[in-house]
């Protein structure tokens, strides 16, 4: 008796717990953009469901019945971004080729085996929802069980979390798909610092050759995060608190990009070698005085070099190019360089070796800057013939602002005249350049205490004039009595004029 009332208590339970729902697959393209495409000379062939802002709130149940879902080598391109769904729940079954993205879902928890129907998932967009370190555990990216080697791998291959609330990883996030992911991305995500838990996670990541950990507000990356990177290309830190390269960069033995962006560096130096970097990207550092000319034989191979916007750089030493021999591409715009030389004290002559100019630059971007132009800035310009540089424009902003008798030149026009064979002085008549007398600080003092002066005079007698009126209406005087007016009607003399 008490086994069979047991028996109708779970039937009861289980009669009350609802059916997880799910969109309708079949009537989904009345609601979304439906669109097949067969292979031509310049696609391959897809279907496409584009779900974006539908107001849906669950996963598709299937897919529309005019999808081709068996074949590997066709793709299939599903978007439910822009819906209000908070919990994702497993991907219908499909063999072929899948891109899937539901950014700006409000995702706060994701289901165990999201992909294991989904073998062939190729990228998964999960960016800017609400999901945190918890939700990311390694049975939601698991694939289907492999007998052979008694495996759950799943074949991801690019995996974009940025915009986030991860505050760190757990151990096993990524244990099945870390021998296939070759893209992450937990850009703007407040790690804060990488943890234990979270280094861990990312070591496991063997194969991965694009890490984006811009703006995560990280001071520094612990020393072996990185160890097993091999593989790894492209590195985003900018946006964090970094002041120097952190040391576990230059374990990076593949590195081709670094992006460095928007750190508070002081002083730019390469600690150790980068032999493989080909791109760097220094801008918009509000600190960055410093350019460490010789530490950048610690970088060769560079080729692109970027260094825009840093407002307190003054001085970018070209003869860098010693060192980078291989260099293209220079943008040095938009900042506070003067001189592309150190300019030596005490009015010495400055030796300037011709060949450590010498290079294959193809692009160098110099405008926005409040350029001195003077003679070892010509002879820079001249050594790496600017004039003729591909990339050269006449009504561009790359001008001189000093000395006043070269304002507003074209760096370009400085190359054609003659600089070095006569004195540049600051000011039209003087060796020294004065501002006009109207804007030096005693003139503008006697200025303002001129005025100050006539003001209070002006008070002073206003106040004069109050007190001697006053002091008037209480004598008694003929020209302080009333004045009596008579009507012009009731007059006599206005009968004159009646008659």
């Amino acid at each position: 008796m008490k086994t069979l009332s047991r028996i109708l208590v779970l039937l009861v339970i289980v009669g009350t717990v609802t059916p997880e729902s799910y969109e309708d697959g079949t009537s989904i393209c009345d609601r979304c953009t439906c669109l097949i495409a067969n292979k031509t000379s310049t696609v391959l062939s897809y279907d496409l469901l584009d779900c974006t802002r539908k107001n849906l709130q669950h996963m598709i149940g299937s897919w529309p019945e005019r999808f081709i879902t068996t074949d590997p080598e066709r793709e299939i391109v599903l978007s439910l971004s822009g819906n209000n769904i908070v919990s994702l729940q497993q991907l219908p079954a499909t063999k072929t080729t899948l891109v899937f993205s539901c950014s700006h879902c409000n995702l706060e928890s994701l289901a165990s085996g999201l992909f294991i129907d989904t073998v062939n998932i190729l990228r998964a967009d999960l960016s800017f929802n609400k999901l945190s370190g918890e939700s990311l555990s390694g049975d939601v990216f698991r694939g289907q069980y492999n007998a052979e080697d008694g495996s759950v791998s799943l074949l991801l291959d690019e995996l974009d979390l940025a915009s986030n609330v991860i505050t760190k990883l757990q151990v096993n996030a990524f244990e099945h798909i870390a021998a296939s992911l070759r893209h992450l991305s937990l850009a703007r995500n407040p790690l804060g610092q990488v943890t234990s838990s979270t280094r861990s996670a990312l070591a496991q990541l063997t194969n991965l050759e694009h890490l984006d950990l811009s703006h995560c507000s990280l001071t520094d990356i612990d020393a072996s995060a990185f160890d097993e990177m091999h593989a790894l290309r492209e590195l985003y830190i900018q946006g964090n608190h970094f002041t120097a390269i952190p040391q576990t960069v230059y374990q990076l033995d593949s590195l081709h990009l670094l992006h460095l962006a928007e750190n508070p560096f002081e002083v730019l130096t390469f600690a150790q070698p980068l032999k493989q970097l080909v791109q760097l990207n220094v801008s918009s550092m509000s600190l960055m005085h410093t350019v460490e000319v010789e530490s950048f034989q610690n970088v060769k191979q560079l080729k692109t070099l970027t260094v825009r916007n840093n407002m307190a750089l003054e001085v970018f030493d070209l003869s860098v190019l010693r060192h980078v021999s291989f260099l293209k591409e220079l943008d040095l715009s938009q900042s506070n360089i003067k001189h592309l030389h150190t300019p030596l004290e005490n009015g010495a002559a400055e030796q300037q070796d011709e060949m450590a100019y010498k290079n294959t630059l193809e692009v160098l971007l110099l405008s926005g800057n409040p350029w001195h132009c003077d003679c070892a800035l010509q002879r820079v310009l001249k050594y790496v013939q600017f004039s003729n540089l591909p990339d050269y424009d006449e009504d561009d902003e790359t001008r001189c602002e000093t000395p006043y008798v070269l304002t507003s030149l074209h760096l370009t026009d400085l190359t054609h005249i003659e600089v070095c064979d006569q004195p540049i002085h600051d000011g039209p008549n003087s060796p020294v350049y004065e501002k006009p007398a109207f804007l030096r600080p005693r003139a503008i003092f006697l200025s303002l205490l001129s005025v100050g002066i006539v003001v209070g005079l002006g008070i002073i007698i206003g106040l004069v004039i109050v007190c001697l009126k006053r002091r008037l209406k209480t004598q008694v005087m003929g020209f302080t009595s009333p004045v009596r007016y008579t009507s012009v009607r009731e007059s006599k003399t206005s009968a004159v004029y009646q008659i």
